[in-house]
């Protein structure tokens, strides 16, 4: 390879030996890395390089240019990293890997034999165990996952599942091998029935009692179910878990018929999965434009006629209740007419999963409050969707919130995690999660409460469109298809004040 092939500030993919290698040149000299992300795959050339970081281009994780080590997940290892050389105008690189980044230092009490408790198996925890475990810890990290596998990827199961395009079996678990294995680790497939966040006592639900030197919260929340006659009927779900995924793909065929209420993400999602799977999908919702709590009223409707596009029906109406005999048959509607119906899928939103905890005050949304650093009191924290903290960022007011966004969960989870072992780390990152439709996903960065102007080009379903949500010429947030690196780069400069021209020349529009 050409020196002059990798100028500066520039990736390139190459093969070597059916080797795929990253060779990255930051301006000073030329690096090489496996050149896939290790959480999903993607080509990491099509990302972005900013300040020393290399962004992967579909989810936003972050990884070291001087090490290949990673920053900030949703990958949760590190990049593989090969010795360079340059003779002449050679670039050369070796196959055999460089020994591992050495992770960051830990302080002192972090290397003795101290026992921790991660309460949840899923985005949050599963960060924070990895995180532990890459350092020098020299105790014990127990995790409290209820459900019988090991943490999972729990976006597929929207996504993936249900449309048949990837069986449960398929669902790749979330801890890397290494941290899976690590003798330090114990996975217990068992509820917590009980936690004191002041005396950090863990009660399981066979009675069982422990007492751990910190403990983190990452329980996640639970489905919201509706609370209308005929809600004990089978075939009626809710999707949060790999076994409800399951479920509603062996409860439904193509050309069968399946209602789904809500018209949040999850609910769209799953209608556009089971849609690829040609199963009838009717929407039912009273606020008749799909997502506007988040993306706006215009930007939903675009939304809404994307699945139109795709067969999807829309009834703006309420459900009253549910008939059948064993199995739900029909929905009733405030409307006055009936939907039948093989299977509901219900996605009317969750609360936080903190009916097990004592001893601190719960808010009125079930979240619990935390400092910066993920701390609830002591040495107890919380992260993921029971967390409520204080968004300071580049892109709001700082406001005490909630997001339930899988990455944050994992970036809160890392934090914590650190803290946990005497460091000092707090969440200063720019708010971002995926979603897909059909054949195309679509990022949002940032966290948009208001706004007073849309920057629009293209419509929802073409293969390239974009929109900013601004606030006095003042970026708020992005949401994007098509855009990989621009996005990658933008999840970096949204780091501090982006005006909405300097988003526009990011974006090209």
């Amino acid at each position: 390879m050409d020196v002059a092939a990798v100028p500066p500030t520039a990736m390139r993919r190459i093969e070597l030996e059916g080797v795929a290698v990253l060779l990255v040149n930051a301006g000073d000299r030329i690096r090489a890395f496996s050149a896939d992300c290790p959480h999903a795959g993607a080509p990491l050339e099509q990302g972005a390089l900013c300040a020393g970081r290399i962004v992967c281009p579909w989810h936003k994780g972050v990884f070291s240019i001087e090490s290949g080590a990673c920053l900030e997940p949703p990958a949760l290892e590190g990049l593989t990293s090969y010795p360079v050389r340059i003779e002449g105008d050679a670039v050369l690189v070796e196959l055999t890997p460089l020994r591992a980044a050495a992770p960051r230092t830990p302080s002192a009490h972090a290397r003795s034999a101290r026992r921790f408790a991660v309460i949840g198996g899923g985005a949050a925890g599963a960060a924070a165990v990895a995180t532990l475990l890459e350092s020098e810890f020299a105790g014990e990290v127990t995790i409290f996952a209820a459900e019988p596998q090991v943490p999972y990827d729990r976006t597929c199961l929207s996504k993936f599942v249900p449309a048949g395009e990837m069986t449960p079996d398929e669902v790749p678990p979330i801890l890397p091998e290494s941290v899976a294995h690590d003798k330090r680790l114990r996975v217990e497939h068992r509820a917590v029935k009980h936690c004191d966040v002041q005396t950090r006592h863990v009660t399981l639900a066979d009675g069982d009692m422990h007492t751990f030197d910190a403990v983190l919260i990452a329980s996640g929340s639970v489905a919201k179910r509706p609370d209308i006659p005929g809600a004990e009927l089978g075939n009626l779900f809710t999707l949060r878990t790999l076994a409800d995924a399951t479920a509603i793909l062996h409860a439904l065929a193509p050309t069968e018929r399946a209602v789904v209420l809500g018209d949040s993400f999850i609910g769209l999602e799953t209608a556009s999965a089971l849609r690829r799977r040609g199963v009838e999908v009717t929407i039912v919702s009273p606020a008749g434009v799909p997502l506007q709590r988040v993306l706006g009223e215009r930007i939903g409707g675009m939304f809404r006629d994307w699945h139109e596009s795709h067969g999807v029906v829309f009834r703006r109406a309420k459900a009253l209740r549910f008939s059948g005999a064993r199995e739900v048959e029909a929905v009733d509607l405030d409307d006055g007419s009936a939907l039948g119906a093989k299977a509901v899928i219900v996605g009317i939103g969750v609360r936080p999963a903190t009916h097990f905890v004592s001893g601190a005050e719960i808010g009125e949304d079930g979240g619990l409050d935390v400092d910066a650093t993920m701390r609830v009191c002591g040495e107890t924290y919380a992260a993921g969707d029971i967390a409520r903290f204080t968004l300071s960022s580049a892109l709001e007011t700082p406001q005490r919130t909630r997001i339930e966004h899988w990455r944050v969960a994992q970036q809160q989870g890392r934090i914590a995690a650190l803290n946990m072992l005497g460091q000092t780390a707090s969440y200063d990152g720019v708010p971002f999660f995926w979603t897909q439709h059909y054949d195309k996903r679509v990022d949002y960065l940032g966290h948009a409460g208001h706004w007073d102007d849309l920057v629009i080009a293209g419509h929802a379903g073409d293969d390239r469109f974009g929109v900013l949500y601004a606030e006095s010429d003042r970026l708020r947030a992005a949401l994007a298809c098509g855009y990989d690196r621009e996005m990658a780069l933008m999840s970096e400069r949204m780091r501090r004040p982006l005006s909405v021209d300097a988003a526009r020349g990011i974006l090209g529009f």
